[in-house]
């Protein structure tokens, strides 16, 4: 499929907040951005930020992208496609796009800050990319666990859908606030209570909900060690099927920018 590219224009905003929140319902952090924050985007004075339209002119993915010029430095902030659409297909006009522009500015350095993006592995080397070890430490602490468990529903649900062979309700239980998962097929919904008897209760505390949701530890080594307690008749590779699914051990963290 031909992808048509063009500028970011200032009626795009409620397009790109929708391709914006799909893309990062796979992604683990607090990265829910109000309207306003594609308003600002979409006013920016520059020709840096640019969208890839389907067939019927519909917005499936958009860059990020600015000009230093005081450092001849190009920066790529962001990639951002519509999970119905391959992103290396539509990621690479637009990086293509970007990058010309940035040749034709005589840019010293091209810096793209993937933040551990496993995608980007499929955009860049081809143009001459390589990975930078950094030694930067992020840390994250969780303040209100009633309003994190809020903030991550929509991870939850998408990873549910993903276990087979498994259908019910699932209670996720941190810092004495809880949230309740009806699993049915692909239809996964969430609540904040139900009086429906739960199938399976997991409780952790905030350390470990963080740890385990980053992929720092392991979600089934923490089940061994009772830093997971899992209340269920369900079978131990049941339970180790859906803990792999909740907490893969390799995440990638989506954050924003304010």
């Amino acid at each position: 499929m031909q992808f048509q590219i063009r500028r970011m224009e200032k009626d795009d905003a409620e397009q790109l907040q929708k391709v914006y929140q799909r893309f990062i319902l796979n992604y683990v952090g607090s990265a829910a951005r109000r309207l306003k924050v594609f308003q600002r985007m979409t006013k920016k004075k520059d020709n840096l930020r640019w969208v890839a339209l389907d067939e019927q002119g519909k917005i499936v993915g958009y860059i990020s992208s600015t000009y230093v010029k005081g450092r001849r430095l190009g920066r790529i902030s962001e990639i951002v496609v519509d999970p119905d659409y391959d992103f290396e297909t539509v990621a690479d006009p637009l990086v293509d796009k970007v990058y010309d522009i940035f040749v034709e500015k005589n840019v010293a350095v091209i810096h793209a800050g993937s933040i551990q993006n496993p995608y980007y592995r499929q955009v860049f080397p081809k143009l001459g990319f390589f990975d930078v070890e950094t030694d930067g430490v992020f840390m994250y602490a969780i303040i209100d666990a009633a309003k994190f468990l809020e903030e991550i529903t929509p991870i939850i649900l998408t990873r549910l859908k993903k276990v087979h062979g498994w259908n019910g309700w699932l209670q996720m239980s941190c810092e004495e606030c809880e949230r309740f998962f009806r699993k049915d097929g692909e239809d996964v919904q969430s609540f904040m209570w139900t009086n429906y008897d739960v199938d399976c209760r997991i409780s952790l505390n905030a350390d470990t909900l963080t740890s385990v949701l980053l992929g720092t530890v392991d979600a089934q080594k923490a089940w061994a060690k009772g830093m997971i307690k899992v209340e269920t008749a369900l079978r131990n590779d049941e339970v180790k099927e859906l803990l792999t699914t909740l907490f893969p051990k390799k995440q990638f963290l989506a954050l924003d920018h304010w």
